[in-house]
């Protein structure tokens, strides 16, 4: 499951209901702002959404690339690993380019913490 630009909304449980469970869920992390709730969730809403899916492995997208809010660079990925550590959320951060096996997903290393 691919959620795009979205915000949380509770339509993630009736879309789990209807056609979940999910193997994967690809939801955006980043670039969150309290002025953007409908397009834009934060971490700890991202865990809510894959979880009401249904999800199996959630795969952060939509941080890492630019600039467009003004929380730190490493901020979304970390309050992912937070919460899906606390919520027992099994989560994958690739590098660039990395190819991920939702079978085998590698263990998540802070690769990006050398970066920030």
């Amino acid at each position: 499951f691919y959620a795009g630009d979205s915000g949380y909304f509770e339509g993630y449980r009736g879309i789990g209901s209807a056609h979940g469970p999910f193997d994967l869920t690809l939801m955006p992390v980043g670039a969150y702002s309290p002025a953007w709730p409908d397009i834009h969730m934060t971490p700890e809403e991202a865990v809510n959404a894959h979880l009401d899916l249904g999800g199996g492995l959630l795969l952060p997208v939509h941080w890492a690339t630019f600039t467009l809010a003004l929380h730190p660079w490493a901020e979304p990925v970390e309050r992912l690993w937070r919460e899906a550590k606390a919520r027992d959320v099994t989560i994958v951060v690739p590098r660039p380019g990395e190819a991920v096996d939702t079978a085998a997903a590698p263990v998540v290393d802070g690769w990006w913490e050398t970066l920030a």
